[in-house]
């Protein structure tokens, strides 16, 4: 083989050297991209999720101020037993105001039952919101699975290439070894 051929060829296999190069150069700014977009995809998740936090924050806050109130009814619907109770043993006490103070027993009454059905109304409303909130909570839980699932899946791929990618380097590095002691092996002028 020729000074010339051997150039030749050592000339191809640096132009196959360069073509994995920049092959791989292309690949793993593919991945860079694709970890970027992962990371990004991350931060927006995150982002919902601390936005769901504080939504759900807030919805307890209104449950302990509802909780707070229907404890200051009792503590009213209490009194107004006791109320009711004095009255009836007036009402056994003084016969002569028994139509007055049953007037007043009848509008108490239906306040009572206004409150109560109001009160009523609160409870089914809060029920519902905290249904609301717990099916938020399964779907986030759900979809945070499906994240972590995703997550190890890029993460096992992404390994798998930066041991395909760290195996055609050496390789590269290899040939190019190679090429050098040839290279080198050549450059003595033939006596």
């Amino acid at each position: 083989m020729t000074n010339t051929q051997r150039l030749d060829h050592v000339e191809d296999e640096l132009e196959t050297v360069k073509r994995l190069l920049i092959s791989t150069a292309s690949y793993a700014e593919s991945a860079n991209r694709r970890l970027d977009e992962l990371t990004i995809k991350q931060d927006r998740t995150q982002s919902h999720l601390d936005e769901l936090t504080i939504k759900q924050d807030r919805t307890q806050s209104h449950l302990d101020e509802l909780t707070i109130k229907q404890d200051r009814t009792q503590s009213h619907l209490d009194e107004l037993t006791i109320k009711q109770d004095r009255t009836q043993s007036h009402l056994d006490q003084l016969e002569v105001r028994i139509d007055r103070v049953g007037a007043k027993v009848d509008q108490l009454s239906d306040r009572v039952d206004s409150f109560i059905t109001y009160t009523q109304r609160l409870f089914t409303k809060a029920g519902s919101e905290i249904e609301e909130t717990k099916a938020r909570t399964e779907r986030l839980e759900a979809l945070m699975l499906k994240l972590d699932r995703n997550f190890e899946e890029q993460k096992s791929q992404f390994q798998e290439f930066q041991l395909t990618t760290g195996a055609a380097l050496e390789r590269i590095d290899r040939v190019l070894d190679y090429l050098l002691r040839q290279q080198g092996g050549n450059l003595n002028p033939p006596s």
